[in-house]
């Protein structure tokens, strides 16, 4: 895992190996600015709330900065994943440095971007950044609006603003955040038509500039784009004196199950996927001490029925005014959907299966969704894989589908107020309803393209040959990944955790391929005797306290919580080498008020029963 020290608000780094980041002064490389905001929702602006904006800046900006590793199975766990520490100085030290809040951000962050996170706050020298110059264009008072919405200008954001603005009857304040002003003017048209058909003083617009200054990004996965982005609809919405704000997503991205055997972890986009939704809201209760809500009311639509939504509120003459891309550097005037990036090829299927391809053109895409030749780089193989992990699901039954889609089960257990089982199997009716769509869509196209095909007309390498010429769809791998991934599939029922403990070379073993040492070593050390002894007398393991756990580790509690979430992270490429499906829990379990232990579900072996080459996964 790669190392990272970013050092917020300096002049100059400690180290040769730090980056700088300031969001003011002569060094300022990041832009934040938020506009149309009126006088009044400023003075309603405390201090913590700035101190979050900066935050979040940071840490998009950041993650933009610097580059992930390898996309290699072999070098997985070591090179995708980064480990980034962040110095930053804030206003409401003692808010910030609560075990509590900090537990909230990490934990989060972490999921959403499968990135390990700390954080070093300081307090902010002062004088500080005044907040006003973060807002440069107020406005007079505006009419209070019922909702605050996240706006990016997509399918999806736009069907629920049209929905909640014809349908519910509701006014909205739509807080829309742009690195690149292509996005901006996207959402700025968008808002005008809708105000030109009436809507102006039931609708406001507030665009976010969030950016890096004088250099250049260098990673595009953009993971942490949904804390950036919830983190101002939060703010705004503080400012507008509510505690709740909307994201518009449909229900299968919120979920986002990986295209191919070689996304996996982060390269999934979690973007709204609901663990990472109810982290942000406690965390923004921690911050304010009060309840807040995040409401995600198209969770339980898929794409194409989502799109309908905006025939429905009388605005499909909208529809391709809205842009879904996320290559706006590759946007011409006439074309603003490069047609092979996951978000094009998803948003088509959804606007083809809903009927309203008529209302945007093929032209519209640099690459037609079906017909258009795909033999450059990974193209054909994005489109392919997202029909054939499609087709899979509509061939899975219920009984498997949380078993053949593991990924299924960080989410199905927050949903508010909807029961475990109630949520497995409305989402497997959510998936299965989408498959149908695409398979609609699929099947429409070889009946009206019968001729061409059969004569050869449409180029070999278009999605629509590739679907034709197979019995069934697969997806060519770049490598042995795939192959992999089905062999953990298969083997989902093997046997408990397996691992072996070494005092003399002070080494944690498992069957994987994976050594913990140093510090990760010291932490099972702290826990074995209690997993022996119970063993040994057919007894219910023991935990041990937090404090206690600390204090044999010689540690803080907020410490010792960080070396553990360390310690999991570097076992997660089990998932894969062993096969083993694993949470939180599988090897160092935590429960609530009792503290931790080894999982007793895990079995130790010797060490001269560990076989294979040992790599190690130390942390100091």
């Amino acid at each position: 895992m790669k190392q990272h020290l970013i050092e917020c608000g300096v002049t100059a780094a400690s180290c040769k190996e730090a980056i700088t980041m300031n969001v003011h002064g002569p060094s300022k490389n990041v832009n934040l600015r938020i506009d149309y905001i009126s006088r009044t929702m400023l003075s309603n602006l405390p201090d913590l709330l700035i101190d979050l904006l900066e935050v979040a800046a940071y840490v998009y900006c950041a993650d933009q900065r610097l580059v992930r590793g390898s996309e290699q199975l072999s070098k997985f766990g070591e090179n995708w994943r980064r480990s980034l520490r962040f110095s930053i100085p804030v206003r409401e030290l003692e808010v910030w440095q609560d075990p509590e809040v900090q537990d909230a951000l990490i934990d989060t962050l972490g999921f959403l971007s499968d990135d390990s996170y700390t954080f070093d706050f300081r307090q902010a020298e002062t004088p500080v950044q005044p907040k006003e110059l973060y807002f440069q264009d107020l406005i007079d008072p505006a009419d209070e609006h019922d909702e605050v919405a996240l706006f990016s200008g997509g399918v999806d954001s736009f069907a629920g603003a049209v929905t909640d603005l014809v349908a519910n009857g509701r006014s909205l304040t739509l807080v829309g955040h742009y690195s690149s002003t292509k996005v901006r003017s996207v959402q700025e048209g968008l808002i005008a038509e809708l105000k030109r058909k009436g809507f102006d003083r039931r609708l406001s617009y507030v665009p976010v500039w969030v950016s890096n200054e004088g250099v250049r990004a260098r990673e595009f996965t953009q993971r942490t784009r949904s804390f950036l982005f919830a983190c101002l609809g939060f703010v705004v919405a503080r400012m507008s004196g509510k505690d709740s704000f909307s994201f518009y997503e449909n229900g299968v991205v919120s979920i986002n199950l990986p295209l191919a055997g070689d996304v996996v972890g982060g390269r999934a986009t979690r973007t709204t996927h609901p663990k990472v939704l109810r982290g942000l809201e406690h965390l923004f209760s921690l911050l304010l001490d009060r309840q807040i809500q995040i409401h995600t009311p198209l969770q339980w639509l898929t794409k194409t029925e989502v799109t309908e939504k905006i025939a429905a509120a009388g605005m499909v003459d909208l529809l391709s005014q809205t842009v879904s891309c996320t290559r706006p550097r590759k946007w011409t005037e006439g074309q603003k959907h490069c047609g092979v990036c996951s978000q094009c090829i998803d948003r088509r299927f959804g606007i083809l299966a809903a009927g309203l391809g008529e209302h945007e053109p093929p032209a519209r895409y640099m690459h037609d969704l079906l017909l258009d030749d795909r033999s450059g780089g990974d193209d054909l193989r994005m489109a392919l894989a997202y029909v054939s992990l499609f087709k899979r699901i509509s061939t899975t039954t219920k009984a498997r589908f949380l078993v053949d889609f593991p990924e299924i089960v960080s989410a199905v257990g927050h949903f508010p107020g909807v029961p475990t089982a109630e949520a497995g199997d409305r989402l497997f009716d959510l998936f299965q309803r989408h498959a149908n769509s695409v398979e609609d869509v699929i099947s429409s196209a070889l009946r009206e393209y019968s001729t061409a095909l059969f004569r050869n007309e449409l180029p070999a390498a278009s999605l629509l040959v590739a679907c034709n010429n197979r019995g069934h769809v697969e997806v060519a791998p770049p490598s042995t990944y795939d192959a992999d991934m089905k062999a953990f599939m298969d083997r989902l029922s093997v046997a408990p955790l397996e691992f072996a403990f070494d005092d003399d070379q002070e080494r944690v073993y498992f069957k994987g391929a994976m050594a913990l040492e140093g510090a990760n070593f010291k932490l099972v050390a702290a826990l074995i005797e209690a997993f022996r002894t119970a063993k040994k007398r057919r007894s219910e393991v023991p935990y041990r306290s937090a404090p206690d756990l600390a204090q044999c580790l010689g540690i803080s509690d907020q410490s010792m919580r960080q070396q553990l979430k360390r310690l999991r992270e570097a076992i997660e490429p089990l998932n894969v080498s062993l096969g083993i499906p694993m949470d939180q829990d599988s090897f160092i379990q935590t429960k609530e008020r009792a503290g931790y232990r080894i999982n007793p579900q895990c079995c130790e072996i010797s060490v001269a029963d560990i076989t294979g080459s040992i790599s190690s996964a130390s942390t100091d």
